[in-house]
């Protein structure tokens, strides 16, 4: 809401004709009201997304007033709102020709077909607006860019901001906006250069600084973006998502260190956040303070006992450090509270493998070929760990599945060039071992696990030395 409606409606005068009003809507008393009364109190609850009731008011508005264009286009403003562009568009057409000289026709026509994917249509009716409107355009420029905006065509936003930047230079909104169109676009140097005009204007905005810190971090300057982040928290103490942020910004520049001391000091404003100790914990893994790392998904359960980031977590280090058993605990506990997470249906895969508890492992490796055929490693540790346990057979029908999802794999092609060797099918083994090392050569190595030189036929041979 713009400081001068909130203004309006802060006004005695217009408090009595809301009473006024009020009262009529009840019952208490019936009272005539003129245009411009109904356009002030419809705008009062469409501003206050009250979209109902400013429905009732323009209804309420034809009745006293059925000829009124004004309240007709009130109409169209509450049908836009609500997201109906098209009975919007249709009611537009009901306007009289003599309205065609009015800017609003357009600027309301333009934003429904906006809201409707018609792009082109809808410049047609923005330009057309502006160009017959004898106000300052200004804020028609700015509303027309959040109308584009709103359906993520950041292009066409700037397009209109820009003219709008032109006649306010030093407007901090349009400023802003044009940082994170901008920002959205990938277009950083554009986006940093408003960013920065704002700042010169304003350098106590804690908001613009944290922005500054996402574009620099997205440029991969990882210094400067943490120096933004500190200014932000330097004007806002309690600025969670700039020290969240400054901690992703260690984390990506391999600092982990530093990004745990950066959650600590986000769990300070935020101390129940869950995700910061999943982070900080894997910031622990990374350094291999694995002790550390366990402490901290073990607060994660603390906190959240039905968090399965938390006990996938825990799971993973007990993995690690060789528990295998603590490990198949806490990962089927993260599977009871997150039964179609692929990446924790495989990682209960490894655990049991390396457990021993063969069985098992093909079991959860085989879940998430059935639910995730895309997913390669699904298809590879399951081929991978039937094929170690000599039952060729059995890993080359669910290779051959494989194929179908990913027919131009070479490991998978590799496989089912072993497989068939091992099974005495020749042709098709010098076939598929073709295919797989013209794609990739150094997988040579791989068939010389489970084919030691010169334990192999002369075709064999021959595509071996073709591609060592």
């Amino acid at each position: 809401m713009s400081e001068n409606r909130e203004q309006v409606y802060e006004n005695e005068e217009f408090q009595v004709l809301l009473r006024k009003y009020e009262d009529m809507r009840s019952g208490a008393q019936s009272i005539f009201f003129d245009v411009e009364e109904f356009e002030q109190i419809i705008d009062y609850y469409l501003d206050d997304f009250q979209y109902d009731e400013a429905k009732e008011a323009a209804s309420l508005g034809k009745q006293q007033h059925p000829a009124s264009v004004e309240i007709k286009y009130k109409f169209v403003h509450i049908y836009i709102e609500q997201g109906k562009a098209k009975k919007a568009l249709s009611l537009l057409e009901e306007i009289p020709m003599w309205e065609e000289s009015n800017p609003e026709r357009y600027f309301l026509k333009g934003t429904a077909l906006c809201m409707l994917g018609k792009l082109k249509e809808a410049e047609t009716q923005f330009d057309q607006a502006l160009e017959i409107s004898t106000d300052d355009t200004f804020d028609a420029l700015v509303n027309i860019s959040i109308a584009f905006e709103n359906i993520r065509h950041f292009e066409l936003a700037i397009k209109y901001l820009l003219q709008a930047y032109r006649k306010q230079p030093d407007n901090l909104s349009v400023l802003y906006d044009l940082g994170y169109f901008y920002e959205r676009l990938h277009r950083y140097e554009e986006s940093m250069k408003y960013y920065h005009n704002y700042l010169d204007i304003d350098p106590y905005s804690d908001n613009v600084w944290y922005n500054v810190g996402i574009v620099y971090h997205k440029l991969e300057q990882y210094e400067k973006a943490v120096e933004a982040y500190d200014y932000s928290i330097a004007i806002n103490q309690d600025y969670a998502s700039a020290y969240f942020n400054k901690a992703s910004v260690w984390v990506n520049a391999g600092k982990f260190d530093r990004a745990i001391e950066a959650y600590k000091e986000f769990l300070e404003v935020e101390p129940e956040s869950t995700q910061a100790y999943c982070y900080m914990g894997d910031c622990y893994e990374q350094m291999n303070q694995l002790e550390d790392s366990l402490k901290t998904f073990q607060r994660v359960i603390e906190l959240d006992n039905s968090d399965p980031e938390g006990w996938f977590g825990a799971g993973m280090i007990y993995h690690r450090m060789g528990m295998y058993q603590e490990a198949i605990t806490y990962i089927l506990k993260s599977i009871e509270f997150d039964n179609n997470n692929v990446d924790y249906w495989i990682n209960l895969g490894y655990a049991n493998e390396d457990a021993g508890l063969i069985d098992e492992a093909i079991k959860c490796y085989g879940y998430v070929t059935r639910v995730d055929a895309e997913d390669l490693d699904g298809w590879a540790s399951l081929t991978g760990l039937l094929m170690k346990e000599g039952l060729y057979d059995k890993a080359l029908n669910f290779l051959r599945e494989a194929y179908i999802h990913h027919p131009k794999e070479a490991g998978i092609k590799l496989k089912m060039a072993i497989c068939h060797l091992k099974l005495g099918e020749k042709e098709l083994a010098a076939k598929f071992l073709e295919e797989a090392l013209e794609v990739n050569s150094s997988l040579v190595s791989e068939f010389g696990y489970y084919f030691p030189e010169g334990s192999y036929d002369s075709r064999i041979e021959r595509i071996i030395e073709q591609f060592k």
